[in-house]
């Protein structure tokens, strides 16, 4: 386990340094279709992959694929961990 969490951030230490800076594929469309004003501005904690504290693009994306390993795992986790409970008490 420890070595595909391992993995996963070399991969998106990595593979952040290579994210291209024009709009993704739902952005694209969105703007294609002409209804990209339409949409709704929201703010989020890693905004456009990044995270709003960190100046440099690079590690500040780095740092939001980290940040979305552990936030995934830890969602799953805790989300095994009931089910493992409730259905050790159902049996």
């Amino acid at each position: 386990m420890r070595n595909i969490i391992l993995l996963s951030i070399m991969i998106a230490v990595s593979a952040a340094f290579f994210a291209s800076a024009h709009p993704d594929g739902l952005e694209k469309v969105a703007e294609t279709l002409g209804f990209i004003e339409s949409g709704v501005e929201r703010s989020s904690i890693m905004t456009d992959y990044s995270v709003s504290f960190i100046t440099h693009q690079g590690i500040s994306t780095s740092v939001a694929g980290i940040l979305g390993i552990f936030l995934t795992l830890g969602l799953f986790w805790g989300i095994a961990f009931t089910l493992k409970k409730t259905l050790r008490y159902n049996k």
